[in-house]
């Protein structure tokens, strides 16, 4: 009987323990991801050697143009980034007063010359010729001839010697009267003069009312508005030369001997990170700077497609001559950052391995790298937030 009841307990024991017999077995591990992405050979070229500084760009001219009359702002032709040539109109003020005022000018001018019998503004003054002179001329050797009749006929007992006295007043009173009149045509001389000088400035003033660009550039700044009143000096636009660009850099005193009137230097900016612009150092100042140490230069860079702008900081390579080293150059693409060192994933049988680099200068659209790489090996040229050393991957 015990054993009729132990049996079956035993059994129910040991089925339960039991796995049931349709389960699979689970797989031993996952097969690793692989990523597709692009790829590009590292390339090997001489560039320059260089010297990294930094500098800033600036207009190559800067003018505040400025009214030289006082008037109404009747228009303002130009605005904030208008290109213009030397002599376009930038802002006119109300001509009427000053266009009054030459007239009157020219009327003055006229007189004077009328009265020295100047037909011309351009005739040749001669006193001698201004009808009053010529008139006291005629009068003063009249009075001349009467005296020496008058002297003949005293010395001859014919007349008494009152006629000859009164002769003589008379010619001393003609030549003095011939003295004033020509004394009154140099003056009026003199006074046509100062008319001819009062009317070129009423022209100038007439002319001034238009204010012209003294050279061709770019408007920076609008500083008056139509129905505003001008006074002499005010600044009604400011214009600037961005055609060639200065570029400015201060140069440590370690390479200032490096310099020199025509040497090359290349820049890049912020806003145009892959394009390399080429200038040429014109200007290198006499003396360092006590403070810092460095010596001033500006080099002047073509700007025709207006592309840079003053007030760009540059990142400036200045070039040393007959000193040309190898680089290497991959694209800006396959360069990304870890922490604060950059990086590039280099693809060896199908495996992503990371190398930290340094980063260079920018080269026709590529990027100098300097690090464990050699020419010819592929790198990553996308994806590099999501790749890690050792990742799996595949060329696209």
């Amino acid at each position: 009987m015990r054993l009729i009841h132990v049996l079956p307990l035993a059994c129910l024991i040991a089925c339960k323990g039991a796995p049931p017999p349709t389960a699979a077995a689970a797989p031993v591990a996952k097969a690793a991801a692989v990523q597709a992405i692009h790829v590009a050979a590292v390339k090997e070229q001489k560039l320059p050697a260089v010297i990294d500084l930094s500098g800033t760009l600036e207009a190559d001219e800067r003018s505040e143009v400025a009214s030289a009359i006082a008037g109404l702002v009747t228009e303002v032709a130009v605005d904030v980034g208008t290109k213009v040539k030397k002599g376009d109109l930038l802002v006119r003020i109300d001509r009427r007063d000053a266009a009054m005022r030459l007239a009157q000018a020219t009327a003055a001018t006229a007189q004077a010359g009328a009265r020295l019998g100047l037909v011309h503004a351009g005739d040749a003054f001669n006193p001698n010729k201004v009808p009053e002179v010529q008139a006291a001329r005629q009068a003063a050797e009249l009075a001349e001839t009467e005296a020496k009749r008058a002297r003949a006929l005293v010395e001859g007992g014919s007349a008494p010697q009152s006629l000859l006295d009164t002769a003589k007043s008379r010619q001393d009173q003609a030549k003095a009267q011939l003295e004033a009149t020509l004394n009154n045509a140099k003056t009026s001389w003199a006074a046509l003069q100062a008319a001819k000088a009062a009317q070129d400035l009423t022209e100038k003033a007439s002319a001034d009312t238009d204010v012209l660009a003294p050279f061709d550039g770019v408007i920076d700044a609008k500083r008056v508005a139509p129905g505003e009143y001008a006074t002499v000096g005010k600044v009604v636009a400011v214009l600037v030369r961005t055609d060639p660009l200065r570029l400015k850099v201060d140069v440590p005193e370690t390479n200032a001997g490096l310099l020199a009137v025509d040497g090359d230097v290349m820049l890049t900016v912020g806003a145009w990170p892959d394009r390399v612009f080429t200038g040429k150092i014109k200007r290198i100042a006499a003396a360092l700077k006590s403070q810092s140490r460095t010596l001033a230069m500006e080099a002047e860079v073509s700007n025709a497609d207006g592309a840079l702008k003053p007030g760009f900081f540059a990142h400036v390579a200045l070039v040393l001559p007959g000193k040309d080293a190898p680089a290497l150059l991959v694209p800006p693409s396959a360069v990304g950052t870890s922490g604060s060192a950059a990086r590039v994933f280099v693809i060896q049988g199908g495996i992503a391995i990371e190398r930290i680099v340094a980063v260079g200068r920018s080269w026709q659209g590529l990027l100098e790298v300097r690090g464990a790489l050699k020419p010819g090996e592929t790198v990553a040229t996308e994806n590099l937030d999501t790749l890690t050393d050792g990742a799996h991957v595949s060329v696209k």
